[in-house]
């Protein structure tokens, strides 16, 4: 059964249970890096256990930039091979690299000097201090594996290579695991470490998964007069990951540090939730991976139904999956405290923490998936709000409230948050339904030409306009005069009719997100799909003979056409203004504020899919300023059609 069938056809459950698995095992081995150190670490001191967990967010943090910086690569390489252009794709997976060895030289260098600072920052314990500066400074000045790792396994998997990441993390997670034992307790003839070894092991293990990706993965790097422009598309994209990812980063922080105002004994215990947390999140994680492609997909053919569906079904299975996780942390808690450690304070403190924690299990569950559930239908606003209000307004500040009243208030942290998010989620969701087009039915065509006009070889004029400059207007003239096809709202049908996406989805993709988050929203699953279907239809277009293409960054999809003339139609903005107050009814205000937003989202579009600045005169053949009129802006193309020659091509 091909992907498009199981997405729109298939039980959801059995896409469930068919996705989930592999996600889960991947999962799994990246978790083990840090349960391993902890397991082993906790077997050889109660320090080294400590600065372990204050060590986490460190860590964190070092991953958001590898694998953020990775996504921004991955993101950006997918719009380029979503167009056809693979040879931009592996400029931007050039660049990938040096970027890398830089960023890990900046946060390395960053890391060493401010480690002991750090680790004062957060206990008072000399020997828990020395064990952060020893494990943190290994871990970050040699993370060079991690950072090259990261982005080599991003171009693998933009390319649609899953096999080859996977097996590099399986086999940098056994050397982990090998080494972790003989190089803390000095095995085989091999030094005593500690925690040293502990973090050597750590590093090892990242130096080797990065090997395995490396032949594969790398990439010549460009000119280094592109490496700028590029780096500035990869961090467009790339940090509204980082910031998310580092979100957990420092409420992790902040929580530790709240910690730390009672004991070091209460660092530890949350440490140690962590470690715990990943077993029991590894089949959540792996549920809210596995829907964002199955929501996107019938969110973008309109089965609004079937989303709904996706949705009830992952959250029905994540509380029972997250039900056993409860019932571990309020029946067990002393013996899962007991796998990494032996102090009875830490076992105390953390018996107590983790019935509270194991009732915002089942909170937990709405609360991770609706942030989930809106980027896959491109809502990057309620996404990224969630989060924000999970990680950043509640976690901390409800910490530091709770703390207030003494240690064991300090746990209620966790279900007040999940359920405060959650119940944000559910007002979201309720919001989400209301909108006219989600009980609106699909319909492939209500009145636009789903067919491909009669036509003749010729020229191809594609035209990009400012918004108010009759630019629509223009592009009939001149097809109307040279007799060949106009094609403007027929591509969206066209587009719809062809990839079985609903129209309104792809008519959106210039106008739907605001300002702040408009790359996360043209990143949405959603959205990359009717990219991909728009710029397939532009070149159906194109191949069936000589016409007019107004909008849709069309002079860049056809950028390999020969017998393209590409056309900029600009207007002062007082002619604009008029033109829209005309034409749509606005008022003053309304009409310069629908220029200027759609003006933005006309340009952040052709640079998400381009990297070039829309509007750019360099960019065209033609360049028209219609306030002379529309019949004399048509004649200018006109003549300049005719004195190139384009039409006996």
């Amino acid at each position: 059964m091909e992907q498009t069938d199981l997405f729109g056809t298939e039980k959801i459950s059995r896409i469930l249970f068919r996705l989930a698995p592999p996600v889960m095992l991947a999962q799994l081995i990246q978790a083990l890096y840090n349960i391993v150190d902890s397991f082993f670490v906790g077997k050889y001191s109660a320090s080294g256990l400590t600065a372990l967990s204050i060590i986490y967010p460190m860590q964190l943090l070092m991953i958001a930039f590898a694998v953020g910086t990775g996504v921004g690569i991955n993101t950006v390489m997918a719009a380029k091979l979503g167009t056809g252009n693979r040879r931009e794709a592996d400029e931007y997976a050039g660049v990938g690299t040096p970027l890398a060895v830089v960023l890990w030289f900046l946060f390395a260098a960053v890391c060493y000097f401010i480690m002991p600072f750090y680790a004062r920052m957060s206990t008072d314990s000399e020997v828990v201090i020395q064990d952060v500066i020893t494990y943190g400074r290994i871990v970050c000045v040699f993370s060079f594996g991690l950072f090259l790792e990261s982005i080599w396994t991003k171009v693998l998997q933009s390319n649609g290579d899953m096999k080859t990441p996977m097996f590099a993390q399986i086999l940098g997670a056994v050397t982990n695991i090998v080494l972790d034992p003989l190089l803390i307790f000095g095995l085989l003839g091999l030094p005593e470490m500690g925690i040293a070894g502990a973090a050597v092991a750590t590093v090892a293990g990242q130096i080797v998964a990065a090997l395995v990706v490396m032949k594969k993965g790398f990439r010549k790097s460009p000119e280094i007069k592109l490496h700028a422009h590029h780096i500035a598309a990869i961090f467009r994209l790339g940090i509204p990951n980082i910031l998310m990812q580092s979100a957990y980063t420092f409420y992790i922080l902040g929580l530790n540090l709240i910690l730390a105002t009672f004991s070091d004994e209460a660092v530890t215990a949350l440490g140690l939730y962590y470690k715990w947390q990943t077993f029991f999140f590894i089949p959540l994680g792996a549920m809210q991976t596995c829907i964002v492609p199955v929501i996107s997909y019938n969110y973008a053919a309109r089965n609004i139904d079937r989303c709904k569906k996706t949705l009830s079904s992952a959250i029905l299975f994540g509380l029972i999956l997250m039900a056993v996780g409860a019932l571990c942390f309020n029946i067990i808690p002393t013996q899962m405290l007991r796998v990494f450690t032996k102090d009875a304070q830490v076992i105390k403190i953390g018996r107590f923490g983790f019935h509270f924690i194991g009732v915002s299990f089942l909170p937990m569950v709405t609360s991770l998936i609706f942030p989930v559930f809106f980027q896959a239908v491109g809502a990057s606003l309620k996404s990224s709000s969630l989060t924000v209000i999970r990680t950043v307004l509640l976690f901390v500040p409800l910490g530091y409230l709770f703390s207030r009243w003494g240690l064991n208030w300090f746990w209620l942290t966790f279900p007040v948050t999940e359920v405060v998010t959650s119940t944000v989620g559910v007002v979201f969701y309720r919001q989400f339904l209301r909108k006219d087009y989600v009980s609106r039915p699909v319909q492939a065509d209500d009145g636009d030409t789903v067919a491909l006009k009669p036509s003749k070889p010729g020229v191809i004029i594609t035209i990009a306009r400012e918004h108010g400059s009759s630019g629509k207007q223009i592009g009939k003239v001149v097809a109307r005069k040279l007799g060949i096809p106009f094609y403007y709202k027929e591509m969206v049908a066209l587009a719809a009719h062809e990839s079985g996406l609903d129209k309104e989805v792809i008519s959106d993709i210039h106008k739907n997100a605001p300002d702040a988050l408009r790359d996360l929203y043209l990143n949405s699953h959603a959205v990359q799909r009717a990219m991909r279907a728009q710029a397939d239809i532009i070149r159906k277009i194109a191949d069936n003979g000589s016409c007019v293409i107004v909008g849709r960054a069309a002079d860049y999809v056809l950028r390999d056409y020969k017998n393209v003339v590409r056309v900029f139609i600009h207007a002062p903005e007082e002619y604009r203004i008029g033109r829209v107050m005309e034409v749509y009814g606005d008022t003053l205000e309304e009409a310069r504020r629908n220029i200027r937003r759609s003006d933005k989202a006309r340009a952040s579009y052709y640079r998400h899919i381009s990297g070039k600045r829309w509007g750019d005169a360099g960019n065209y053949e033609l360049v028209v300023d219609s306030s002379i009129g529309v019949e004399k802006s048509a004649e200018m193309i006109l003549d300049y059609v005719s004195g190139e020659g384009q039409m006996e091509q």
